[in-house]
């Protein structure tokens, strides 16, 4: 028997949900066929059948967790049953087959993959649909009056909406975090207005996000207690900066990784986030650009907010928080002048880091912020 196992997709990844079963037992598959959909925190991925055969069990059911090494499902390999074989074991088979097969019939319904995918998204059972198309074949219309009529179930003037894969995901994923770590943020202003004039007066176009996360980058080689994950009782600091970028998707929040980032000047890792974000957007990240992360930074600067507490991406010590960078007038030498501020959100994990060092952390990012010939050394040519 070959046993089908969830297999470890990133070192911080114990768990996965079981999204969608391809396959149901007594099905025939091929090689390299999709079997299963499972969902981590982060993405989508198919587990493929390592050899032909066919299903004999299913051990975890759409919906149910398993921990990496479970035995998902398991299959009987091709020609395992040969004339030589036990009568009993032939007879049992084909009983059995006899005795689930209205089982099966009435908990996997045979359909088109689009359907199928406008089923999950819409978190339609098709086990519990009637189909009305030609010899009861399921359309896309008995779907959708599927999706309209459980909604519809609920009190008047409200809806239910089932999470997602991915939202369930992140909701397991932001509870663990916040109960096993003990969070606090602090918050600070950093003085770009030097920034400010450089961006403008360079030819080039540059980013304020560009600009800010080279700045991280090389402040957290300043301080290397925050670049690091926490495992059991011990503390892993990184040499390497794997910055993870969060970025907002139709389907949920998810945090690509750019790798050695310390390697990179401002224009490479420009290239880097861009390409990152729009593989997210698309979902097509696999997960090897979804793990690994040292870093995260999350930025809600694009829609107004200032000032925020964001949650630690287990199993990192920090996460920073950008905010809307604000205009401001000031007094100084008998004059008013015009000044830049961006408001800067650090939520560190209190058993790896105390008070004073994530402050010294803020104060050494602000200052690479505001001195723009630091900036400058990352910008190719200078």
């Amino acid at each position: 028997m070959i046993e089908v196992k969830l297999p470890q997709t990133s070192e911080e990844i114990e768990e996965s949900l079981v999204v969608f079963w391809h396959v149901q037992e007594g099905d025939q598959v091929e090689e390299g066929d999709t079997l299963v959909d499972i969902q981590t925190e982060k993405a989508v991925f198919e587990i493929a059948a390592e050899s032909g055969g066919t299903i004999k069990e299913i051990k975890v059911k759409r919906g149910d967790s398993a921990k990496v090494g479970d035995i998902l499902a398991v299959i009987e390999p091709a020609g395992t049953i040969g004339a030589n074989d036990n009568l009993k074991s032939v007879l049992s088979l084909g009983q059995a087959k006899e005795e689930t097969a209205e089982e099966k019939q009435s908990t996997f319904v045979r359909t088109s993959p689009r359907l199928r995918h406008l089923a999950k998204e819409l978190g339609v059972d098709l086990a519990t649909v009637r189909g009305t198309g030609l010899r009861g074949a399921l359309t896309e219309e008995d779907i959708r009056k599927a999706a309209a009529l459980e909604s519809s179930s609920v009190v008047e003037g409200s809806r239910e909406i089932k999470m997602s894969g991915i939202r369930r995901a992140i909701a397991k994923r932001m509870m663990e975090s916040i109960h096993h770590s003990a969070q606090l943020t602090e918050t600070a202003w950093a003085d770009v207005t030097e920034l400010s004039v450089l961006r403008k007066k360079t030819d080039i176009e540059i980013s304020w996000n560009d600009l800010i996360l080279f700045a991280v980058v090389k402040a957290l080689q300043k301080h290397p207690a925050l670049n690091a994950h926490i495992k059991d009782e011990s503390i892993i600091q990184f040499d390497h900066v794997h910055l993870g970028i969060a970025v907002d998707t139709d389907k949920g929040l998810l945090v690509p990784v750019v790798r050695n980032a310390n390697q990179l000047d401002v224009f490479e890792l420009h290239t880097h986030v861009v390409q990152l974000a729009k593989q997210a957007k698309l979902g097509k990240l696999s997960h090897e650009e979804l793990s690994g992360s040292t870093f995260t930074v999350t930025n809600l600067g694009a829609f107004g907010i200032q000032f925020f507490t964001p949650i630690i991406n287990p199993p990192e010590s920090a996460i920073l928080g950008i905010g809307k960078i604000e205009h401001y007038l000031v007094f100084e030498e008998e004059k008013v002048v015009e000044k830049v501020r961006l408001p800067l959100s650090l939520t560190f994990d209190h058993r790896v880091i105390d008070g004073a060092p994530a402050a010294r952390f803020l104060q050494t990012l602000s200052e690479i912020l505001a001195d723009s010939g630091q900036v400058l050394k990352g910008i190719k040519g200078n």
